[in-house]
């Protein structure tokens, strides 16, 4: 069985959770018309038969203004700094 990671990274409100959402073909990660709804990372497995996909929804990437912010970030970078890594 082959399997990997995939981290989705992007902008706020560029439709990071809606494209989660669809991958996995059901409802995971909260989806608004309101930007930064993802707070933190959301990982999902896919598991068929011949593979196994896990994602990672992580929140948009923004400029941090408040302690929130911050936070957010920190949750992005991590699997960013994972990615760069593997590359």
């Amino acid at each position: 069985m082959k399997s990997g990671f995939v981290n989705i990274f992007g902008r706020p409100n560029a439709g990071k959770s809606t494209l989660l959402n669809a991958l996995m073909g059901e409802k995971l990660a909260i989806v608004s018309h309101k930007v930064q709804t993802t707070r933190h990372r959301i990982k999902a497995i896919l598991n068929e038969k011949d593979y196994q996909i896990i994602f990672s929804d992580t929140p948009g990437i923004i400029k941090p203004e408040y302690k929130l912010h911050e936070k957010m970030m920190q949750s992005v970078k991590g699997p960013w700094k994972m990615q760069m890594w593997h590359c």
